[in-house]
């Protein structure tokens, strides 16, 4: 873990930010983009939002009071969003994060732009503060089963206005659990083979789990089973997904063909692949 006062020196100046990789996937809601980077000294999410019919470079940057860690293997940062809700899972390495209560929510409405008053340490302490929507049960079962942690990673997403779905692997095997507000269910603990990061996604109100290998899953607390799609050899570390929450469409699209002087819709119709 790098040094706290390292952090602190580094961060009392303002943040800039540079082109970093897209994770994990793009989400349209309302003909508007969303992305997010991370910086990559201090692991601190960035939000990138446009209007669909406009190129990605030209989104505004949001500061967002979560991002990931940067243990080996790396897990991508984790976030949804519906409406003006923004759900993230915040592993960042900190001393005061505690990843009990790493499911943070919060407005997209009261999100600030980065500025030499919007900075890094401004959202890991910010991050800190946030009381969780729920305590983060799935790592808790984890990390309880066993204290090594072997080709784990994990995904959350909001399936509908009450459900909050989450998946997590650890050393050959997976659950899958949903938090309703009241509490969690979960599945029973399933074998699968899982050595690279997933993502989960929201497909006509059913969960879906896109792997690294580009094999989808249909996933809930109850069943696991192989989902036909249409793009053989995907794979996550090479592109992102765009979901399109508007008009119910899940597409991959190459990091290599992501052209961020084109419309993002234009970008969409020419090279992305539908899933299903």
């Amino acid at each position: 873990m790098k040094p706290f006062f390292a952090l602190l020196f580094f961060t009392i100046m303002s943040f800039a930010v540079s082109a970093q990789k897209i994770e994990r996937k793009i989400i349209i809601e309302n003909n508007r983009f969303y992305y997010s980077t991370i910086d990559e000294e201090f692991q601190v999410a960035t939000l990138h939002v446009g209007n669909v019919s406009d190129e990605l470079k030209t989104a505004k940057s949001l500061a967002l009071p979560a991002g990931r860690n940067f243990n080996d293997p790396i897990v991508p940062f984790s976030w949804d969003l519906t409406r003006d809700d923004f759900y993230a899972i915040n592993f960042l390495n900190h001393p005061l994060n505690d990843r009990n209560e790493a499911l943070k929510r919060f407005k997209l409405s009261a999100l600030q732009e980065w500025s030499d008053k919007v900075t890094v340490l401004n959202k890991i302490m910010e991050s800190v503060d946030l009381t969780p929507f729920a305590y983060n049960d799935p790592y808790l079962f984890t990390i309880k089963r066993s204290n090594t942690l072997t080709n784990f990673f994990f995904d959350g997403i909001v399936l509908n206005d009450t459900t909050f779905f989450m998946a997590i692997t650890n050393s050959g095997e997976i659950s899958f659990w949903n938090y309703n507000r009241l509490g969690w269910k979960n599945s029973e603990i399933q074998k699968l083979s899982v050595d690279a990061f997933f993502t989960l996604f929201e497909y006509k109100k059913r969960a879906y789990m896109f792997l690294n290998n580009g094999q989808t899953y249909e996933v809930s607390t109850k069943t696991i089973s192989q989902a036909p799609n249409k793009t053989p050899g995907a794979t996550l570390s090479e592109g992102v997904l765009i979901i399109n929450k508007d008009d119910n469409t899940v597409k991959y699209i190459k990091n290599s063909q992501l052209d961020f002087n084109v419309p993002l819709n234009e970008l969409i119709k020419k090279r992305a692949i539908e899933i299903f």
